[in-house]
């Protein structure tokens, strides 16, 4: 095939909103598919390249050097280079990436390209894009990038924004080095604030802690050492949502503008990076404003434009996806599909313009003079903005959004090729341009499409299995002129014979339909075909115009499970005969379904021996396909004859055979007879040219193989589509087959693809040209009359009635019949079926249906009628025998089941009821079974793991209840610790006494009984060397938990102390625990000795209450479920409310165990000489009881009966007799009586007390109960001040880690800085001399000057000088004096180095003119003149560069020496920090905190404004405040003794008369400033105030207090509202679920009350029957009852409040600790 040709890249269309930008000032250049296309917006026209490499991932497009960079899709992806016009391959970038890039751009001046890969690595790479090479790399940590680009003023920044970033990048260079070095930048919140959050350091530290100054940060809590600790924010559940970068745009001045995705914008500065809230979408007018943030968007400006029906004239989210910067200020646009421009004034932003576009906005790029926009959309349309006609936009070009389904030929098939897209846009395309002609939506999605090659027409199928018919006599302005509902099910298929005498179409409902597809017979269908699982595939071939039509279906078998073997294995090929239309009748079809005849068609069924695709039928009846195996090209040929051991299926029977005989008849089996080279990737179609010698294979991979039949190992390949994306969706020949369409499967594109021909394939081309035009000329008179047939049809209009509800109409059709079915059974009345009637949307075959129905209604109605009739006379019978038996004995009727006649009926319904039941039991089985796994965890988890129950006693006469404590078993590693510990702690006890006894010295003689007398005493007062409870901290040891094994609270130093003073506090508690569960057990036990007595004397009391005919209630004590929590366990038969179920074994069994009792019982009724012996003498009794014998009347004599004067003496006698036992009688009853209730009162009062004395044992285990609680929370509690010393112990060797590992990363950087530096400094060095040399040779240059002309005459070298002297002036270069004037908004593009030579060689050009020459100087001095200035001015351009390069490493070089110096200073910082940590970690474990239990004391601390500090106070004796007390008063007393004896002196001196009164005056003064000093009350605040001098710094301590205890009150009232706010939202969440819960209850509660009613109704009728004579005796015992509950209750209220009084009463006298800061 290679010696045909090849194939080129025509043209390819499609856009699905990729990036659309400017390679030139009126070039747009976008990626379309495998392909790029150039665009150009003044002449229209477009060109597309196929791209080298797997595909194309991402374009990045440089509008100052009109280049394109491609990133390939592949494993190890390369970015290629390409320069436009001619798109050649400039360079090629590798290494990369592993998988993908993410982002490319490219500098806006300089030859810079930046790349960002994906997966894994993240890397951003700077490359020189003109050579390929790699500058710089950096991989990041993990974070994905969206977006990339360059400063424009400054190719050094690079910015690069994701979903979790906005890093800048600096490009440092040293001559050939790069370095790039990141600055992060911190995004902020969603709400526009910037989260600097600070360390709480304090937040979970003790007081000693903060006492200490030991601030852990946010890693150090979490644990974290490494690099993630320096990065590390916090917990995201504790943070604030950060917002997502979406677009960014630099500004002039070095700033960057980014949107997010929830609409909000921001400026940061790329050198200090502080961000600033430029705007942020508005809140409700209901919410409340930020008062923290500025509002920066002005009410009044002109960003609220008026409310538009077109366009959301608001910014929001999704508004800002992409933004440009111009000079009239910031484009934006985005998914709300409007394209603003924001003008930004002093943070403010005002909205100056917007755009309206059709669909969500996916690329702006701005045209190199700035004076056009490229707007890109989602739809697959470009629009052209032109900021100088504000509100408006020219559409470039609009190809519309979707995949493309299909592509086919339009006839004559040279000139035009029809497309359908997903969304059923039928679009018409050029061959020789790419051009669009025309597109007609048929509002339905489409599945496929073909045009017949006999008229301009083309069949597109529909998701609905429908077919469009559109005509293109006109291709300018295609018709829909006509729709077919061919199937209920998608059309997969739709094939044109190529003389276009058929349409075959198919579908995974198991048909394929033939059709005539001419205008003239208005496209009537002629029958269908059969065929067994899902249509694969449909090919044809008509060899000659007159010849029969071969047809070939593929499909599979196991289409319910294709991911087995989804390529098809079986085939069915037919034949249409040459006059099938001709001679087409009725008897063609089996029945009036229009099935066709086997043998009409000549239908074979045969196997693929290979499952394969995309079966064609060529010439010669050889079938061409993809193997699925080994994916080759395989050739089959097909049979003449059916397999002799094949039997085709009868016609009556062919919907029901599963074609098994065919799939084991080895002989239907097609052999391959040859293969040939074929795809990658599984799948495909095969496609015969036209003239039917090429043969061309596409498939998943995304190649084309071309070949010819001669030479099929050889074939022209191209690579239309990528295999990522789905690879080649379908492909079709033009009629002379120089053309090649293909559709990729989902990149939206449609490539055409050309011949380039060689002599020897022009040859060949001729053949088919020759055989297209013989196809044309046998078809033209056909075409011209099913085009004009076609040209007046008028066109098609979808109807209401077409788009309704088909299943709808359906249930009520059956609904309806169903009602007046009933009705008819009801008046005894015969119905009759109606007449089906076809719905509006019934498919040809479901009419074919309805006719076959309606002639078996003609053929048959005679005998339907009388069928009807018997029916109904049958009927009739069985209602009279039915109610003939409602009249009959119970014993004689029969059940209703027995007059069904329809026992099959029955049977099948009763089958599915039984199944029913058994679904749903088997689902109940399996919840019970769940609930039953649940119930047994639960179980094993909480009761059988613990060796200790727990359980609760309640008292006899009150509500008091005591519980136990539930205990575990210990494990096997927990007695193990302590066993371990415990020997720990006995080898350091003896090790301790050991250490004692060597250490101690020998006592001196004489005062050994001294030191023998103290250490009695200190002994007797210490309690025998024991720490007593006030320095334990607990009273453990006073209940069960002491032990020697404790280590002091004063010497917990260490972290393994500390650990094993943890393991043996937690033996204590299970020894308390354990030491009240056995009191706790002996109560109980006493409990049931009780309940057993009770029980016991009950049982008399009910005999006693039983002889009085008493009817007092007997209190029986009952053990509740809290008392008894093993009988949760167990379910009792009163627990079940409803009815067992029993099975009908159980059923037989019960049977069985009742007819076995019934015969014992009667057997026991039979004579008993026993029973009758017993009766007979004894009366029935063996003893006779005293009770019994009172309770006997004596018998009255027969005679009383008489009036008392017809007695004889005798019968006086007798009633005297009879009168005195009766009296004798009664007395003894009375006595008897009187015993009784003396015993009754016995027993309960022996109740009563024996039940008082177990409630107030019960009582004195409730104290016992709160005190062992209290012992428990006192070793609980100094178990957790354990804990949290070892966590900030662990907290503090963590911050040590981190900040070690911190100093050696610094150190290990240092020592690569200093590296660095010296190689820079190297490097600059070696430079410098290089460019001194440089500058010395350019000095050079202009010093012999003269030396070189001194054979010209002085005056000539004068002048020759000044222009040697003289430069060219700065010009641009041609290719920016071409563009229109830029206005862009970052200035000319400074020209590089290689251009700003250019120009000036270009302008030295003008000035080495001969013009310029002096007069007299020869030509060739004039020429060494210009070569010598030439040399001149490359020399200074060479030492210019030079400079610059020399300044940008001297600048390099002062970077690194700066970074060794900020590094040295961040070592030795660490380094302080280390010792810092160290000295904080030593005093922590030095300085132990104690817990003490004291007696109630006094504070005589001022607790101060609010907050408690007590770092001033000391803990101290109170009798020592008592001797300091008794001494103060004792030197009192002295001196006022003193005072007297002078006093007394002084009378007895009689100095002078004057001196004496005077000096008594001065003593009774002195008496009165003694009484007021003494009298004097000198409080704390005096006595501070006289001993403090300063008092400013006491207020400003006081001040500071109560800022202190606001601020905590602040944050404490902070976090009570944001609990109260979590409690608020968890209540609506009830709310709404409890609202949910009424209405169902409210549901419930109507379907009760018609349940109520119903059964009131019920017993209103039976009220006389069932009337309730005990109703007045139930209300009082229920009135009753209730009065003792409320009494109760009171009771229960008063006794809580005694309680309570009781309980503040003790707590008055309980002991208090001084006053704890909290």
């Amino acid at each position: 095939m290679d010696a045909i040709g090849s194939l080129e890249l025509a043209w390819a269309q499609g856009y699905n909103g990729s990036k659309a930008e400017y390679i030139s000032h009126n070039t747009i250049c976008y990626a379309c598919g495998s392909n790029v296309n150039f665009y150009n917006t003044d002449d229209k026209k477009e060109t597309a390249y196929p791209s080298l490499g797997g595909g194309i991932h991402l374009i990045a497009v440089s509008n100052t050097h009109h280049t394109v960079a491609i990133a390939e899709q592949a494993i190890n992806p390369r970015i290629f280079i390409h320069s436009y016009p001619g798109f050649i391959k400039t360079a090629v970038c590798e290494n990369g990436a592993q998988l993908e890039y993410a982002a490319l751009a490219f500098s806006y001046s300089g030859r810079y390209l930046a790349s960002y890969s994906g997966l894994p690595e993240f890397k951003l790479s700077i490359w020189h894009w003109e050579t390929g090479d790699l500058l710089c790399s950096k991989e990041l940590d993990g974070l994905p990038a969206t977006d990339i680009s360059f400063n424009p003023m400054d190719w050094h920044k690079v910015c690069v924004i994701g979903p979790e970033q906005l890093t800048f990048w600096n490009i440092e260079q040293s001559n050939k080095k790069y370095v790039l070095l990141p600055a992060k930048v911190k995004l902020p919140a969603e709400d526009g604030t910037v989260d600097d959050r600070m360390d709480d350091a304090s937040s979970r530290m003790s007081t000693r802690a903060v006492m200490y100054g030991i601030k852990v940060d946010l890693a150090t809590k979490a644990g974290l050492v490494g690099e993630l600790a320096e990065t590390f924010e916090g917990v995201k559940d504790d943070l604030k949502k950060r917002v997502v970068p979406v677009s960014h745009c630099w500004t002039p001045k070095s700033e960057v503008y980014f949107g997010c995705e929830g609409g909000q914008l921001f400026k940061v500065d790329s050198e200090s990076h502080t961000v600033k809230l430029l705007y942020k979408p508005t809140l409700p007018s209901n919410s409340v404003k930020d008062a923290g943030s500025p509002e920066l968007i002005r009410e009044d400006s002109d960003l609220q434009l008026p409310s538009s029906p077109n366009y959301n004239n608001t910014l929001g989210e999704g508004s800002l996806s992409y933004m440009k910067l111009h000079k009239d200020g910031l484009y934006v646009g985005g998914e709300d599909a409007t394209l603003r421009c924001l003008t930004i004034s002093r943070d403010e932003i005002n909205l100056s313009d917007s755009w309206p576009c059709e669909s969500a906005i996916t690329s702006l790029s701005w045209s190199s003079s700035y004076n056009k926009l490229a707007v890109g959309s989602s739809m697959g349309a470009v629009h052209i903005y032109d900021p100088a006609s504000p509100g408006s936009a020219e559409k470039l070009f609009d190809h519309h959004h979707g995949n493309f389904l299909g592509v086919d030929i339009l006839s004559p098939g040279t000139q035009h090729c029809v497309t359908v897209r997903q969304s059923g846009e039928v679009q018409v395309w050029t061959l020789e341009k790419p051009q669009l002609v025309s597109s007609i939506s048929i509002s339905r999605a489409a599945s496929c499409i073909a045009c017949c090659p006999s008229s301009k027409l083309a069949a597109v199928g529909t998701l609905s299995g429908h077919v469009y018919m559109i005509e293109f006599n006109n291709v300018e302005n295609p018709r829909v002129v006509q729709r077919l509902a061919v199937h209920r099910t998608p059309v997969l298929h739709l094939v044109f014979e190529q003389y276009g005498r058929y349409l075959l179409t198919g579908s995974d409902d198991g048909h394929v339909f033939i059709m005539d597809p001419r205008p003239s017979v208005e496209f009537n269908i002629l029958g269908h075909v059969l065929i067994d699982g899902l249509i694969m595939s449909i090919s044809c071939n008509t060899p000659d115009k007159n010849g029969d039509t071969k047809v070939v279906v593929t499909s599979n078998l196991h289409q319910k499970d294709a991911s087995k073997n989804p390529a098809p294995h079986k085939i069915i090929q037919f034949d249409l005969k040459k006059n099938f239309i001709k001679d087409f009748s009725q008897d063609y079809h089996v029945s009036l379904k229009c099935d066709l005849k086997d043998e009409v068609i000549n239908r074979m069924n045969l196997n693929f021996a290979v499952p394969s695709y995309g079966a064609a039928v060529g010439p010669g009846e050889i079938i061409y396909a993809i193997s699925y195996n080994h994916k080759r090209l395989c050739k089959i040929q097909l049979p003449d004859e059916p397999p002799k051991k094949m039997e085709s299926p009868t016609p009556s029977i062919a919907l029901s055979l599963s074609m098994s005989p065919v799939e084991n008849n080895k002989a239907s089996y097609l052999q391959p007879l040859a293969e040939f080279p074929g795809h990658e990737l599984p799948g495909g179609k095969v496609v015969l040219s036209p003239h039917q010698k090429w043969l061309a294979t596409c498939a998943p991979d995304g190649r084309v193989h071309v070949r010819t039949m001669d030479d099929m190992e050889k074939a022209v390949s191209v690579r239309a589509h990528t295999f990522r994306q789905g690879g080649v969706n379908s492909m079709v020949f033009s009629a002379d087959s120089m053309y090649l369409i293909t559709c990729g499967a989902n990149d939206g594109t449609v490539s055409c693809y050309t011949w380039n021909f060689t002599t020897f394939g022009k040859n060949k081309y001729a053949s088919a040209v020759e055989m297209s035009r013989t196809l044309n000329v046998a078809l033209n008179g056909v075409r011209k009359k099913e085009d004009e047939v076609l040209a007046n049809m008028m066109e098609w209009f979808p109807t209401t009635s077409q788009s309704g509800s088909r299943a709808a109409s359906v249930i009520e059709k059956d609904t309806q019949e169903l009602s007046e079915k009933e009705k008819a059974v009801e008046n005894d009345q015969i119905y009759t079926t109606p007449t089906p009637i076809p719905s509006s949307d019934a498919t040809w075959l479901e009419l074919q249906e309805l006719e076959a129905i309606k002639e078996e209604d003609k053929q048959y109605a005679d005998m339907k009628k009388d069928l009807r009739t018997d029916i109904r006379d049958l009927r009739r019978t069985i209602q009279a025998m039915m109610k003939q038996n409602e009249t009959l004995p119970e014993m004689e009727k029969l059940a209703h089941q027995e007059f069904n006649l329809d026992t099959e009926e029955q049977q099948r319904l009763e089958a599915e009821g039984q199944a029913e039941v058994e679904m749903i039991r088997e689902d109940i089985e399996f919840e019970n079974l769940a609930m039953v796994y649940l119930r047994d965890t639960i179980k094993r988890t909480c009761w059988d793991s613990m060796a200790v129950k727990g359980r609760s006693l309640k008292a006899f006469h009150s509500n008091l209840e005591v519980t136990n404590y539930p205990m575990r078993d210990r494990t096997h590693a927990e007695k193990e610790i302590l066993a371990f510990v415990t020997k720990i702690r006995e080898i350091e006890i003896a090790e301790l006494e050991a250490r004692k006894e060597i250490m101690e010295t020998p006592s001196k003689p004489g005062t050994a009984g001294e030191n023998e007398e103290k250490e009695l005493d200190d002994e007797s007062e210490e309690g025998d060397g024991k720490e007593q409870p006030s320095t334990t901290g607990s009273l453990g040891a006073m209940f069960g938990g002491g032990s020697d094994l404790f280590y002091s609270q004063f010497e917990l130093h260490t972290k393994q102390q500390k650990q094993n003073q943890i393991i043996l506090l937690k033996d204590a508690l299970y020894r308390i625990r354990t030491a009240f569960n056995k009191e706790f057990d002996e109560v109980y036990k006493m409990k049931e000795m009780e309940i057993a007595r009770i029980k016991e004397k009950n049982t008399r009391i009910r005999k006693i209450l039983e002889d009085l005919d008493s009817g007092e209630a007997v209190w029986q004590p009952e053990w509740s479920i809290d008392e008894k929590p093993e009988r949760l366990l167990e379910v009792s038969d009163s627990e079940v409310k409803v009815e067992k179920y029993i099975s009908p074994e159980q059923q037989a069994k019960l049977d069985e165990e009742a007819k076995i009792e019934e015969e014992r019982r009667l057997r026991e009724k039979a004579d008993n000489a026993r029973e009758r012996a017993l009766d007979m003498m004894m009366g029935g009794v063996l003893e006779v009881k005293k009770e019994d014998e009172l309770k006997k009347d004596i018998p009255v004599p027969a005679f009383m009966s008489k009036p008392q004067e017809e007695w004889s003496e005798d019968e006086k006698k007798l009633a005297q007799d009879y009168e005195r036992k009766v009296k004798e009688l009664n007395e003894e009853r009375e006595k008897y009586r009187k015993a009784l209730e003396s015993e009754l009162k016995k027993l309960q009062t022996t109740l009563a007390d024996t039940t008082g004395n177990f409630d107030d044992k019960l009582t004195d285990l409730f104290q016992k109960k709160i005190k062992t609680e209290m012992v428990i929370n006192q070793e609980e509690l100094k178990i957790v001040r354990l804990q949290f010393s070892l966590l900030q112990e662990e907290e503090l060797g963590t911050k040590e880690a981190e900040i070690a590992r911190r100093l050696k990363s610094r150190q290990t950087r240092k020592t690569g800085g200093q590296l660095a530096v010296i190689n820079a400094k190297k490097e600059a060095d070696q430079f410098r001399d290089t460019y001194d040399i440089l500058v010395a040779e350019d000095k050079v240059l202009d010093k012999v000057f003269r030396r070189e002309f001194n054979d010209v005459p002085t005056s000539q070298v004068d002048q020759l000088y000044k222009l040697f002297r003289r430069r060219p002036r700065g010009r641009r270069g041609a290719e920016h004096s071409m563009d229109l004037p830029s206005i862009s908004p970052y200035g000319e593009r400074p020209p590089s180095p290689r251009q700003q030579l250019s120009n000036l060689l270009k302008g030295l050009t003008e000035l080495d003119d001969e013009s310029h020459m002096p007069e007299g100087v020869e030509l060739s001095v004039w020429e060494r003149m210009c070569l010598a200035r030439k040399n001149k001015l490359e020399s200074e351009q060479n030492v210019k560069q030079k400079a610059l390069v020399m300044a940008d490493m001297n600048a390099f070089l002062q970077r690194r020496q700066e970074e060794d110096e900020n590094l040295k200073a961040e070592i030795e910082e660490l380094l302080e920090r280390i010792n810092n940590v160290q000295e904080e970690k030593l005093r922590f474990m030095c300085n132990l905190e104690v817990q003490f239990l004291l007696k109630q004391g006094q504070v005589e601390v001022d607790p101060g404004p609010f907050v408690y500090d007590h770092t001033d106070s000391i803990l101290i004796h109170r009798g020592v405040t008592e001797d300091l007390n008794a001494t103060i008063r004792q030197l009192g007393e002295q001196k006022i003794a003193a005072m007297t004896e002078s006093k007394d002196f002084r009378k007895g001196i009689h100095v002078l008369e004057w001196e004496h009164n005077k000096n008594l005056m001065k003593i009774e003064d002195l008496l009165n400033k003694a009484r007021d000093i003494q009298s004097l009350k000198v409080s704390r605040e005096l006595q501070k105030y006289l001993n403090d001098a300063d008092h400013e710094s006491k207020k400003q301590q006081e001040i500071g207090k109560l800022e202190e205890t606001l601020d905590l009150q602040d944050r404490h009232h902070e976090k009570n509202v944001r609990e109260r706010k979590d409690i608020l939202g968890n209540i609506r969440k009830v709310i709404r679920r409890k609202e949910k819960e009424n209405s169902k209850l409210m549901r419930e509660l109507q379907e009760f009350n018609v349940s109520v009613a119903e059964r009131k109704h019920i017993d209103a009728v039976n009220a006389d029957r069932h009337a309730d004579s005990g109703a007045e005796k139930r209300m009082h015992d229920i009135v009753q009852r209730r009065k003792l509950v409320d009494l109760a209750k009171a009771q229960a209220q008063e006794v809580a409040v005694l309680r309570a009084e009781v309980e503040r009463l003790r707590m008055r006298t309980f002991p208090a600790l001084v006053q704890v800061e909290h």
